[in-house]
């Protein structure tokens, strides 16, 4: 491979039709069938557009083995096509600009994402943001996970065509924006922060999220203007860590007692409550 790969029949198909990549060949999995079942043929079509596309393109098409693409594929799910390209290049940016009469109107909404780490939780992010609206992404310069095949086939393609940045200082983005006009809303479990359903959609906002495991960084958690919780409805007995006669039955019952949600899950009903049903707003 002369730059990385991209595989799965939408990654491929963004991928060719973003032109955001430069592209240097296209591998197809030799003798594949996909006229046993639903599933494949609707993977038919996908695969048909790809072979066209590329053919309008110029790439050069070449059929290897299903053993090969699944060596470079690492043995994830490649659908029968591989795709070498260049790397996406990310914009850096320091600051928002100010905000214009037509983001007012749009509510235009960026997700800022402060060290999310992995890769199948950021594509899962981006895939909701590109789904819901969201103008963009912003990631972390450090500590974030780094935009390979893995996120782009777990964001459905949708990384290959969504607007992307980068910064390399997280809180001095968010506290630039805030002064140019953005509402700055952080996704946190704080006693400070207010139920979901007590912030009003239809202003321009960035949304931010943390890390998988601790969370927005304090320094970060500052620098938002707003704080928001998702409640949920865990039974309380469920919650309880005192000791019975069944320790094991009470053990697994605090396994159990999470106190939020994925990241990914949780950016879904952040995105679809700020901007997913802005239409009746």
């Amino acid at each position: 491979m002369v730059g990385e790969v991209v595989y799965g029949v939408s990654p491929v198909l963004a991928a060719l039709s973003a032109g955001r990549r430069e592209l240097y060949a296209l591998y197809v999995q030799e003798g594949l069938d996909l006229s046993s079942n639903n599933k494949k043929k609707k993977d038919k079509k996908g695969f048909e557009r790809v072979l066209k596309l590329s053919e309008k393109l110029g790439l050069d098409i070449k059929e290897t083995s299903k053993h090969d693409l699944n060596m470079v594929a690492d043995n994830r799910p490649h659908q029968g096509l591989v795709l070498d390209a260049s790397p996406l290049e990310l914009v850096k940016v320091k600051e928002l600009d100010k905000v214009s009469s037509e983001e007012e109107e749009k509510y235009s909404l960026w997700v800022a994402l402060d060290e999310v780490t992995d890769p199948q939780n950021l594509g899962a992010i981006i895939r909701s943001a590109y789904f819901f609206g969201a103008t963009g992404v912003v990631v972390c310069a450090k500590n974030s996970a780094p935009l390979s095949a893995v996120v782009s086939k777990a964001s459905a393609g949708s990384l290959e065509v969504m607007e992307l940045r980068y910064c390399k200082n997280m809180m001095q983005f968010l506290e630039a924006s805030a002064e140019n006009g953005w509402r700055v809303v952080g996704g946190s479990v704080s006693h400070k922060a207010v139920a979901l359903n007590e912030v009003s959609p239809g202003r321009p906002t960035i949304l931010v999220l943390g890390n998988e495991g601790t969370g927005l960084r304090p320094l970060v958690e500052r620098s938002c203007t707003d704080l928001v919780r998702i409640s949920g409805n865990m039974a309380s007995d469920v919650a309880a860590s005192t000791e019975s006669e069944d320790g094991e039955v009470e053990g697994f019952r605090s396994f159990l007692a999470v106190e939020s949600l994925n990241v990914s899950v949780a950016a879904g009903l952040f995105l679809h409550h700020l901007i997913g049903n802005k239409a009746s707003v």
